[in-house]
């Protein structure tokens, strides 16, 4: 099942032209609250090469709640703002701010995300040849903690330097960019996709296109540095994914990957230990092992109940830490 009353369509509020022409990229970007959430996100925006072909989608729940200082985006193309009310679930904002956008490659952003100088530049570029979607590698924002490494190695390991350009079979969710026409073509199948991005790279690859990882362009993550986050972040993450994945399977396909869901923690510590030796020595994976171990074998677990009952509450409860690592980190950070 997908969310319950899933819907992203949003509406325009506003749209401001500061150039004449087409967007060549529009980068949404989701507000769930205030403008300052997103800030440090924007300031990135702003630095960039090719600002000035950048239309910027924000995805919020009301332009005149949030009072935005027009002023600060004359370095763009464009920009827009989709309202959506509450700002419940991420996968609707980002469609929502999809199907507005008006550029032909649109990129997706988040608030403790911050992508270097030329990641506009560099899509563009890339989507003049016929990938469906790329994405940028990936670096650790805040690379002092075993707990923080872990995360980030879980979840970006795949896109982590050193790593070489060229076809991939996914790219990092929430980071990476697409065709719009592409994504709009699949309807309303593109809502619960959107849910755990990787079933959406599937089904491009299942229709015959190819994703393209893009190395001259590097995007610096924030990651958990708490356990009373990472761990519940990990469960509801695990859980959504595998019930995304299965959705459409019959009960036969479901049983056995049931059944065969406890030796995934086993199987990734496997591939994620070969991500990290490609980069780090054999001693720092060594102490990286037992914290690794512990966030998937809790993601585990969350497979194991996807594939058996579905994403229950997990996308829900999983919402609630896709926003403010910002903050979450400093005040960890300040804690030292």
């Amino acid at each position: 099942m997908g969310i319950k009353g899933f819907e992203s369509t949003g509406k325009v509020a506003v749209v401001r032209d500061n150039r004449s022409g087409e967007p060549a990229l529009s980068a949404i970007v989701v507000i769930p609250d205030r403008y300052e959430t997103v800030e440090y996100t924007m300031s990135r925006l702003q630095a960039q090469s090719a600002a000035e072909q950048i239309e910027v989608v924000f995805v919020m729940p009301s332009y005149q709640q949030l009072a935005l200082n027009e002023s600060r985006f004359k370095c763009f193309h464009s920009w827009q703002v989709v309202e959506v009310g509450n700002v419940t679930f991420k996968a609707r904002a980002f469609t929502a701010g999809i199907r507005h956008a008006r550029a032909p490659v649109v990129a997706l952003t988040e608030d403790h995300s911050f992508p270097d100088a030329r990641w506009a530049e560099v899509f563009i570029a890339a989507h003049r040849q016929p990938w469906a979607a790329v994405g940028p590698a990936m670096c650790n924002g805040n690379p002092d903690t075993m707990l923080s490494w872990a995360d980030f190695y879980q979840a970006y390991g795949e896109w982590t330097p050193p790593v070489s350009s060229g076809p991939v079979s996914q790219l990092a969710g929430h980071n990476s960019s697409y065709k719009r026409d592409i994504l709009l073509a699949l309807g309303d199948r593109l809502d619960f996709m959107m849910e755990a991005e990787g079933s959406l790279h599937r089904e491009l690859k299942a229709q015959g296109y190819k994703l393209m990882l893009e190395s001259g362009t590097c995007t610096t993550h924030l990651n958990f540095a708490s356990w009373s986050s990472w761990l519940p972040k990990r469960y509801y993450t695990g859980r959504q994914v595998s019930s995304t994945w299965a959705k459409e399977w019959p009960w036969q396909r479901r049983l056995l990957f049931t059944a065969a869901s406890p030796l995934i923690p086993w199987v990734r510590l496997w591939r994620v230990g070969r991500r990290i030796r490609r980069g780090q020595s054999c001693a720092f994976l060594m102490r990286m092992i037992p914290v690794l171990l512990v966030g998937l074998l809790v993601e585990g677990i969350g497979y194991t109940m996807g594939y058996a009952a579905g994403p229950g509450s997990s996308i829900e409860k999983a919402e609630k830490y896709e926003y403010h690592r910002v903050s979450d980190t400093q005040s960890v950070n300040d804690s030292k």
